[in-house]
């Protein structure tokens, strides 16, 4: 059965590093691979059901699942054989991705541990003349696996819900090539902080220069973190972005996502603290 790759909104690399910002970026990494099927669009799940993330089969919202189909639609002006995995994640991941915000109800998804997991037909389908494309989000482990719920995500993120997904971070954003998502009741050195996702343009623009994108996110999420924070006077805390690479762009992801960053891992969380000691 042919598995196509789960698009990772954190995986990335180190650019550059300055004693009152940090820089970073690179390139998206490959991260779980749901498998895809053979299927007739009038069979596929519809907007608003849910399934298990390695499956087509619907199943009760109210069920234990792992993912919930945000959208279906097809796939166009791709070649009549098979294309690569690439070319496949560039045709489905930017329109998955473009639902996402709507679907959760709140612009900070790719702030959260929500992520889009993109389904199309496998190369027998294909050949069928399949092309259809499947769009759901799942809420993933700090392995990047997704993880069972019940519940719907529709609007998920509006009101209070960032905190319940918020991204908290083992290792440094900053330095870190990668960097392991964690719950953000455990230890941990970052938060993604809301109002954090900072629009650097459109996947069907060329890519902006690392100036460009570091002028952009440095003035927003020193901005977004200070205001996290209470205060703009810690030295022990400071702002940090990771911005997308050329293959992360190409597939939609044209987002810099801002962290509040510590010297030292803690508990608790910073949002609010001023200037207190950090948590215990």
């Amino acid at each position: 059965m042919t598995r196509v790759r789960l698009a990772v909104a954190i995986s990335l690399s180190v650019w550059a590093l300055s004693a009152c910002a940090i820089h970073v970026g690179g390139q998206a990494i490959p991260g779980p691979m749901p498998s895809t099927a053979s299927a007739d669009a009038p069979t596929l799940p519809k907007a608003g059901q849910c399934m298990n993330a390695y499956e087509l089969k619907v199943l009760q919202c109210t069920e234990s699942h792992e993912a919930e189909v945000m959208s279906v639609g097809e796939l166009k002006g791709l070649p009549s054989t098979y294309p690569d995995t690439q070319t496949l994640r560039k045709a489905a991941l930017p329109p998955c991705r473009a639902t996402l915000t709507e679907y959760l109800g709140n612009p900070d998804a790719d702030a959260t541990r929500l992520r889009v997991w993109a389904f199309w037909p496998n190369e027998q389908g294909w050949k069928d003349g399949q092309r259809w494309r499947l769009c759901t989000v799942v809420e993933i482990s700090s392995d990047e696996k997704p993880l069972a719920r019940k519940g719907s995500m529709k609007g998920a993120l509006g009101g209070n819900g960032f905190t319940t997904f918020q991204t908290c971070t083992q290792g440094s954003p900053s330095k870190d090539q990668e960097v392991k998502v964690v719950a953000c009741n455990t230890s941990h050195l970052a938060e993604a902080v809301p109002g954090g996702v900072v629009s650097l343009g459109k996947y069907t623009d060329p890519a902006p220069s690392k100036d460009q994108i570091n002028a952009i996110a440095d003035e927003k999420c020193t901005k977004a973190v200070h205001d996290y924070l209470g205060s703009s006077k810690r030295t022990d805390v400071f702002p940090a972005w990771r911005n997308p690479g050329s293959q992360a762009w190409s597939e939609g992801f044209t987002n810099a996502i801002c962290y509040a960053e510590s010297t030292k891992a803690f508990n608790g969380t910073l949002f609010g603290i001023r200037d207190n000691p950090l948590p215990n």
